[in-house]
């Protein structure tokens, strides 16, 4: 269903292995809680990106905001997530994450309705999450 650049967005910024373990957490979350309000649009192979603010208590600090350019099929998929965004909304289970606020004050989601609905995001293990870190950390 979509993907968040969350924690990639933190491993490639070199942020700790438990910052990096919150932003998955988090990222998982709000992909379980979203994919519930979810209504995949038919017949279509695009995608959208939405930004979201959030408060620390979960819910909006203000409506989603549609990022990229919009064509009429994206158009589709980036209305039908911000519903699903709007449907959902609060999301309670970031509270626990409240100490680390600034890591997911403001996220990125990107909605694939291409990607199989059943599979979500690919696993990522603490290996991977060690080598990616060391790439990066080489890299700099």
């Amino acid at each position: 269903m979509f993907i968040s650049g969350l924690a990639g967005v933190l491993v490639s910024s070199g942020a700790s292995r438990a910052d990096v373990a919150v932003a998955r957490d988090v990222s998982d979350y709000l992909m379980k809680a979203i994919q519930a309000c979810w209504n995949m649009p038919q017949n279509t192979t695009s995608f959208a990106r939405v930004r979201i603010s959030l408060n620390k208590d979960g819910s909006l600090a203000g409506p989603p905001k549609i990022l990229d350019p919009v064509t009429p099929r994206r158009e589709k998929v980036a209305e039908a997530a911000v519903r699903a965004i709007a449907r959902c909304a609060p999301f309670p289970g970031l509270i626990p994450y409240a100490a680390h606020y600034d890591l997911w004050r403001d996220v990125v989601l990107t909605f694939n309705p291409a990607q199989d609905p059943e599979g979500g995001p690919p696993a990522v293990g603490v290996n991977d999450i060690d080598k990616l870190l060391e790439k990066y950390k080489k890299a700099e």
